[in-house]
């Protein structure tokens, strides 16, 4: 008979089948039912930490955990060299734990958590060495985070705070992270952040502080906000430390991304900046680049105050109150790389009582600044000295304002372009305190940055300018107007003698008194400068001693000048005035008006060193020079020389003066004429028509010379006055001219002497009393001829030259020989 059914084998496996799979189901509530029981005794076994707590419940299929009451302690609170720990949290809730994942990949992924009133208390343990070599980074994702309510205070081992805050609230939704170090490391797309009294600590090095926080709906809110240094100045790895506080900080309407973070306004209010100095000249860079976009449509900075101090605390700047506003801002990794590391649209800037020191003698002092957009205004600038110095010259500089027109300054890459309309310099007053004596240093050779600078013009108003030294004053301007038209500068232009090129230029200068040294006192009404043109409105060369007092005070003879002009014209051809080879190349200059007189005073000691001629003393001027014509128009001239116990002054007069002076040189430019032509008439006293000319040329070493002239109609009295006091004798007659054809050297004077005259008698005179002296008159002109009759003849001199005596008295004494010839 068959049987029906299941044998026993088959029964036997299905059961074993049947019991494997109630335990594979059952294994999960049976593990939840362990884990429920026992969680908290595996922790309190296997771990430092005692833990407690209420309702605790995890499911193994839905991911989800949930606790009450939970606190968690370490059983020894003294041990330092572990993390310690004391929190209490009224409920955690994790939802969507992959668990599976997290047993057997170790990638813990998490839906959301919620931490809701936890007080957690955390002091970490000493860092341990090289710990990082060996260690994996935790693979952990959360998605959502949820914190109501808490506390929370976590300290370095050292005591020192990483993160205090109190009531704290913190909603983030959809999280992001990232693994480049170059983005954003947490990115999300809600939030809901508030805290109170939190401390945050950034690194080693800076913390922020924030009496509340407020984030919500794109917006944020610090109360009473401080990013705070933690280390002395010398120990940061940078330039300067950065201490800043405000009375709040906000930002409104924010999207934070992985490579993105774009606002549309941060405001600070009542910021308070202090920048302290490391001393440090150059710091490592970090290698790293940076792939993030940081986007602001405002920046906002309102009522605040900037403190910078050296590395030994003493002030370097300081502003008391601005309002700076910013528009448009890009930072990305293109701008970073240049030296403004953003780029911005518009901006508005107020200042006020700003102060920097620009080097250890001079500090600037602004009252305000203004600069709305492209336009700039400085009220009430000044450069104020600081110390007194000997050795380096100090300047006290102040303007009313300052005016720049339509900036388009920027950077583009490492490239500074300064781009201004124009510049206004109103009412500047500029004093400059001579140093006793300059320290020689060596020129350094100054590396210019990259750098095109087009203003299209300068304009400094009524300026003044003062000069001290030794407290007298040395030099000053009453008014200085400037116009510069097209203003050009770069790092070639500015390592010119000019520092800068421009198409035009405009400068007025008015009431200018120069200390021109021991004896002299220099005044010019005005002095205008447009192109190549320059023009001296009364110049004023006076001496500062009567003829008596000037007499005392000169150790040996010497002539005082007393010279007055109405005009003096400089047309320029090509000289460089400025940098280390000067030239002076003219085409033309006009002298108008000249009224010059010159004293000589025999009393003093002589003067025996030697007099050059003027061919010498023009090449041993060292600065290149070239005049190629020389007027001398509408002008008068004196010589007056004071002989020992004469009664007056022996005098010479040239009036209605006017000469041509052409190539007016030093011989130092190659290619040019050397030989120097002079070409006068005047009215030698004032009556006698007269015209010299005069060449020499100033590469002969000899100092060769001719010098021609021809003296018409000139009235004995007139003679008398310069031969009485030096030859004591007077003359009577009348005398139709006196012609000189002469030539020399250094060394002497020589040639042709005529004189016409009739009906002349010679009186002698007694030196000491000046009463004519009547036998020997008479006994004197038995053997002079009394008149000249026909043509002239001529006599012939030969004079050596005294080389203490300058040349127009080498002239006067080859005259004198030749008088005295036909005389006497």
């Amino acid at each position: 008979m068959k049987t029906t059914g299941l044998t026993k084998t088959k029964k036997i496996l299905l059961a074993i089948l049947g019991t494997l799979l109630i335990i594979i189901l059952a294994f999960p509530f049976a593990l939840d039912f362990y884990l429920n029981k026992k969680l908290p005794d595996l922790i309190n076994q296997k771990t430092d930490y005692n833990l407690t707590l209420d309702n605790f419940g995890m499911s193994l299929l839905s991911g989800n955990l949930e606790a009450d009451n939970v606190y968690l302690i370490n059983k020894n609170t003294k041990d330092s060299t572990k993390a310690q720990i004391r929190a209490r949290i009224k409920t955690i809730r994790i939802n969507n734990f992959s668990i599976w994942k997290a047993l057997f990949h170790k990638k813990y992924n998490v839906e959301s958590v919620l931490l809701s009133h936890p007080e957690v208390s955390v002091t970490l343990g000493p860092k341990k060495q090289d710990s990082s070599k060996n260690s994996t980074k935790l693979d952990l994702v959360i998605k959502n985070i949820l914190v109501e309510n808490g506390n929370v205070t976590i300290n370095n081992h050292n005591g020192t705070p990483l993160f205090n805050g109190k009531n704290v609230n913190i909603k983030l939704t959809d999280i992001k992270q990232s693994d480049d170090a170059s983005k954003i490391p947490l990115a999300f797309k809600d939030f809901k952040v508030d805290a109170q009294d939190v401390i945050i600590t950034a690194n080693e090095f800076y913390r922020i502080d924030a009496k509340k926080i407020e984030a919500k709906n794109r917006t944020l809110l610090l109360d009473q906000f401080h990013l705070k240094p933690l280390q002395i100045a010398r120990y940061y790895d940078s330039k300067n430390v950065f201490d800043l506080s405000a009375q709040s900080l906000s930002a409104t309407d924010f999207v934070v991304s992985q490579d993105s973070l774009i606002v549309s306004k941060i405001q600070f209010l009542k910021p308070d900046l202090k920048v302290t100095s490391t001393g440090k000249k150059t710091v490592e860079k970090d290698p790293k680049d940076l792939d993030l976009k940081i986007g602001v449509k405002n920046l906002d900075f309102q009522q605040g105050k900037v403190l910078v101090l050296q590395a030994n605390l003493q002030k370097t700047a300081s502003v008391d109150q601005f309002n700076f506003t910013l528009s448009d801002i890009v930072f990305d990794k293109n701008t970073v790389k240049e030296k403004i590391p953003f780029h911005f649209g518009n901006h508005d800037i107020e200042a006020e009582n700003i102060y920097f020191k620009t080097d250890a003698q001079h500090a600037i002092k602004i009252n305000k600044i203004n600069s709305a957009n492209s336009d700039i205004s400085v009220h009430q600038f000044r450069m104020i000295p600081l110390v007194k110095s000997s050795h380096k010259d100090i300047v006290d500089i102040s303007t009313d304002k300052i005016l720049i027109h339509k900036n388009q300054s920027k950077y583009i890459g490492q490239k500074l372009n300064l781009n201004f309309a124009g510049i206004d310099i109103v009412n500047p007053k500029v004093t400059l305190f001579s140093s006793k004596s300059k320290s020689q240093k060596k020129a350094k050779n100054n590396q210019f940055p990259d750098f095109l600078a087009q203003i299209g013009k300068i304009n400094i108003i009524n300026g003044h300018f003062k000069q001290l030294s030794h407290g007298k004053e040395k030099m000053s301007a009453g008014k200085i107007d400037v116009q510069f038209a097209m203003v050009k500068s770069d790092p070639k232009i500015i390592k010119q003698d000019v520092p800068f090129t421009s198409k035009s230029h405009n400068i007025q200068v008015k009431n200018i008194k120069i200390d021109a040294g021991k004896y002299y006192n220099l005044k010019l009404a005005s002095v205008s400068n447009v192109g190549k043109e320059t023009t001296v409105h009364q110049l004023e060369f006076l001496p500062k001693y009567s003829r008596a007092g000037f007499s005392k005070v000169i150790p040996v003879e010497e002539d005082l000048y007393t010279i007055r002009t109405k005009m003096i014209r400089i047309t320029d051809k090509s000289s460089v005035l400025f940098g280390k080879k000067p030239v002076i190349n003219l085409e033309q200059v006009v002298l108008d008006g000249v009224n010059c007189n010159i004293y000589h005073d025999l009393a003093p000691p002589d003067d025996n060193s030697p007099r050059y001629l003027f061919s010498k003393k023009l090449r041993n001027v060292k600065i290149p020079l070239f005049v190629n014509q020389v007027l001398l128009k509408n002008s008068s001239l004196s010589y007056e020389e004071n002989a020992d116990n004469a009664n007056i002054p022996g005098k010479l007069t040239f009036e209605k003066f006017n000469a041509t002076i052409h190539n007016v040189n030093n011989g130092k430019i190659n290619g040019l004429p050397t030989l120097v032509t002079v070409d006068t008439d005047f009215l030698f006293y004032g009556t006698a028509p007269t015209q010299v000319t005069w060449k020499f040329d100033v590469k002969n070493p000899e100092d060769q010379f001719t010098i021609v002239g021809n003296i018409n109609k000139l009235s004995a009295d007139n003679v008398n006055l310069f031969v009485r006091p030096y030859l004591n004798i007077t003359v009577d007659g009348k005398i139709d001219y006196v012609k000189f054809d002469y030539y020399g050297t250094n060394q002497y004077i020589a040639g042709k002497f005529y004189f016409k005259y009739k009906d002349m008698y010679v009186n002698f005179l007694n030196k000491k009393t000046g009463k004519e002296r009547k036998l020997l008159g008479t006994v004197a002109n038995w053997f002079i001829r009394n008149e000249s009759t026909g043509k002239p003849e001529h006599v012939n001199i030969k004079k050596k030259r005294d080389p203490s005596r300058s040349f127009f008295n080498l002239l006067w004494q080859g005259i004198m020989e030749g008088l005295k010839k036909y005389l006497i």
